[in-house]
């Protein structure tokens, strides 16, 4: 029979004590009142306790749920309030209704603004990084399809609607394991060998809980370099934790269970009988860029596991944030949708129950009828809706209530436009039809767009942020080799020929009898990019293109510094009538130009693309662009100065490996292409970089 799997049993022994050595002992001094700093300053922001009504306002519920949510009608005054419950058996028949406006309103913010993947104008500081300019914007877009941040930024937008701040983190990501690998079978025995999987090995991003965030006190608005510091706490099963940090010393006092609860308060509430997971390992990690310090710990049993430089050589924070509006300019915590209309979304709840109750009041009545018996008590009647009440010496009466008049629903109907503008998310773009014409519908529109001008160029903003942390983070990561072991040279060479790649530099070492073996082969990484060589230089391209770092993209080209600009149009949900009118307009501009002199009005022709945020590739014809091209290398055979420069650095416009090249060529040392030659290793002289990694 086939040998079963065996599952490896539950860890259940007691960690060790930690002793803290004399250096995590000053860490752990230093970071711990830190953490109080910066948590106590935020809780004096007194923004915690209108997230927490926002968590409670967002879900669709009535108000007897919420503790924060009760009302109560008072019989002399008529007024109700979300102090007091009303849920009574007796007054069951009372509208106890929340309208879940600021769940509609988030929504709708989503599906307008995160619609499309965002574009961006990269702009080099340098001449030096214009050349690299669309590499750049290339392996932006690459790093934004794989880690499938347009979802990512939905949940940003939700944060930032909800909350008024959203938070980020970008960083390089390695998800591998090992796996058994079915190889043969048949009806008695099972062949497996193991494999390594990697599930992921790039630059990753991800959301963070705003209330498990906690930044730099001085941090200001749009002002990243004026965060210093950041802490943030993430909790990972024990078994995520362990593959994750397990490589360090420290873990073994963790144990199977650290986790930190974020809201004591709400705890208390809970049932006593709710069951959660109990292998929560809650890791906290700080960041502090003028000290050069990243520090990670386990903050409930306050254990260092590492306290290093920060990873990031530009020495950038992992963490971003953007606010919906700003609160102050001197606050990065922003104002949210439920702080905008809180005041005006109770008094509408109030009135929209108040009325439900009149109406059923005016439909079902109250009725009092002749009878003997005596009233009991101090004779008050309590009023409910289709009951009768004994009175003496009458006849039946029905009580007369009138109906809300036209007044009660003009008022809630006022009460909820207030509430759209001061939102900024009014029902045209709700979906609502406001107007008669196509026109008419078509400038609301537009007109409504520009009410969430502002949170669009907030979200935009922190999408710029992150693109700065992710070309900065792709141009380690990117220029980083791969280290693998083989047996043989032929399993080199097998490897080399099903993954179609080459390898870069090769290690060996020689056995007793004088043959090589225990190779060890660096392989860079291989991308995917829109982008097509046009005599030695990248430009985009519709089309992809496999590229294969220090072979066809030489690693410094991954260093790039400039601005960028995300254009905020692109983010939101396009009108198909307002992108065709736009088009039409630009098109009957562009056509005449067309037909003028090219070494005229080519330029004027690439800015009437420019201004439309149009790519001239996609307009201008062909002819234009070869004689634009044209006439910028004629410029440089005609620069003697710009010959002289390229000559010093070597190499012809264009032209791969610049002076480095050139050098390699006089010296007779042309880098290894790859392939499957084989050399000892006291004949190869390795970079740095690959002997670190291989601890030689």
């Amino acid at each position: 029979m086939a040998k079963k799997q065996i599952i490896p049993p539950v860890e259940e022994k007691t960690p060790k004590a930690y002793v803290p050595s004399d250096i995590d002992a000053k860490t752990i001094k230093y970071l711990s009142p830190r953490i109080v700093e910066l948590k106590e300053f935020r809780k004096n922001q007194l923004i915690e306790k209108d997230w927490k009504e926002a968590d409670d306002e967002y879900i669709p519920s009535k108000l007897e749920i919420a503790e924060t949510k009760r009302f109560e009608t008072d019989q002399d005054t008529g007024l109700r309030s979300r102090m007091v419950k009303i849920n009574s058996d007796k007054d069951s028949w009372r509208s106890d209704i929340s309208n879940p406006v600021l769940l509609t309103k988030i929504q709708t913010a989503m599906a307008i603004i995160i619609d499309r993947n965002p574009e961006a104008i990269l702009t080099a500081l340098t001449k030096k990084y214009e050349k690299t300019t669309a590499l750049a914007n290339s392996i932006w877009k690459r790093n934004w399809e794989i880690t499938k941040s347009k979802e990512l930024i939905k949940l940003l937008t939700f944060d930032c609607a909800k909350y008024g701040w959203a938070a980020g983190r970008t960083f390089p990501q390695i998800i591998k394991y090992n796996k058994k690998v079915l190889t043969s079978t048949d009806k008695v025995n099972k062949t497996y060998e193991n494999k390594e999987l990697v599930l992921f090995n790039d630059v990753n991003k991800m959301r963070l809980d705003p209330k498990r965030v906690w930044i730099d006190e001085m941090t200001m608005p749009y002002n990243e370099l004026s965060m210093n510091d950041v802490y943030y706490e993430l909790d990972y099963s024990y078994d995520t934790a362990k593959v994750e940090f397990g490589q360090y010393p420290n873990f073994e006092f963790v144990g199977r269970s650290a986790k930190v609860e974020i809201d004591e308060q709400s705890k208390q509430g809970e049932k006593e009988d709710k069951k959660e997971r109990k292998d929560i390992i809650t890791v906290g990690f700080y960041e502090n860029r003028l000290k050069d310090l990243q520090i990670i710990w386990i903050p409930s049993k306050k254990i260092i596991l590492d306290a290093s430089p920060l990873p990031n050589d530009d020495g950038m924070l992992s963490v971003w944030h953007f606010p919906w509006i700003i609160k102050s300019a001197s606050s990065p915590y922003g104002t949210s949708l439920w702080q905008i209309i809180k005041g005006k979304k109770e008094l509408y709840d109030k009135m929209t129950n108040m009325t439900m109750d009149q109406l059923v009041l005016s439909i079902y009545k109250m009725f009092f009828y002749t009878g003997t018996t005596d009233l009991f008590g101090n004779g008050q009647i309590k009023i409910e809706p289709g009951k009768g009440v004994q009175i003496q010496n009458g006849e039946m009466k029905w009580m007369e209530v009138p109906g809300p008049g036209v007044e009660t629903w003009n008022g809630l109907e006022k009460l909820k436009s207030e509430i759209d503008d001061d939102s900024g998310i009014i029902p045209t773009l709700e979906g609502e039809i406001t107007g008669k014409t196509l026109g008419e519908i078509l400038h609301a529109k537009e007109a409504s767009l520009k009410r969430l001008k502002v949170p669009v160029e907030n979200i935009a903003w922190g999408i710029e942020q992150d693109a700065y942390l992710t070309l900065s983070w792709s141009k380690q990561v990117l220029s980083t080799p791969e280290i693998k072991e083989f047996a043989t040279a032929e399993d080199l060479m097998a490897y080399e020929k099903e993954n179609e790649t080459k390898h870069d530099q090769l290690f060996g070492k020689l056995n007793a009898e004088g043959q090589i073996d225990n190779y060890k082969a660096s392989f860079m990484p291989e991308v995917s990019l829109h982008l097509e060589d046009r005599n030695g230089e990248l430009f985009e391209s519709k089309d992809t293109r496999y590229f294969q770092i220090g072979q066809d993209i030489e690693s410094k080209d991954l260093e790039w510094k400039g601005i960028f600009k995300v254009v905020t149009k692109s983010l939101l949900a396009p009108s198909e009538e307002l992108e065709a009118q736009r088009k039409s307009q630009m098109f009957n501009l562009l056509v005449p130009i067309l037909q003028l002199p090219p070494e005229l009005y080519a330029k004027s022709a690439i800015q009437l693309c420019k201004s439309n945020e149009e790519d001239e590739k996609d307009w201008l014809p062909d002819v234009w662009l070869q004689m634009m091209q044209t006439k910028e290398q004629q410029l440089f055979v005609q620069n003697p100065m710009m010959q002289a420069m390229q000559g010093m650095m070597g190499g012809q416009p264009g032209q791969a490996g610049g002076q480095n090249q050139s050098m390699e060529n006089q010296a007779g040392t042309a880098p290894n292409p790859g392939g499957p030659t084989v050399v000892p290793s006291n004949q190869i002289q390795p970079n740095a970089q690959v002997n670190n990694l291989l601890g030689q």
